[in-house]
């Protein structure tokens, strides 16, 4: 491919399309040259020095233990499960409504049924 070849296939390319390209790489070469000064007036800070976590405060005094968010306990977990969903009686409640009193501590508690086998 000679230099007159080549010469003459930019020829054929539309002048609009040739000058969008010129215009394109010219604002790349804008952004590009700002892009290079912007790098050199960038201030990256050092990271800071993070404390260990087997260190004590100062002070000598020690947090207070961690206190677990429910009590666990190796019983029936959707009973347990039902008592954590279910809000409490006395805080909701419409005035008017009947009241809903907690279960007397005083009641035997009725006996349950044994399971029966099928016939």
């Amino acid at each position: 491919m000679l230099l007159n070849d080549l010469i003459a296939l930019l020829m054929q390319i539309p002048p609009g399309l040739a000058a969008a390209w010129g215009v394109w790489f010219f604002v790349g070469l804008i952004l590009s040259v700002w892009q290079r000064k912007e790098k050199g007036r960038l201030v990256v800070h050092g990271h800071s020095p993070k404390q260990k976590s087997g260190v004590r405060p100062p002070s000598g005094v020690r947090p207070p233990k961690r206190v677990p968010a429910a009590p666990v306990s190796h019983g029936d977990a959707f009973g347990e499960l039902e008592a954590m969903l279910e809000p409490a009686p006395s805080l909701h409640g419409r005035p008017g409504d009947r009241a809903a009193s907690p279960p007397l501590l005083t009641e035997s508690p009725r006996p349950l049924a044994a399971p029966q086998s099928l016939p």
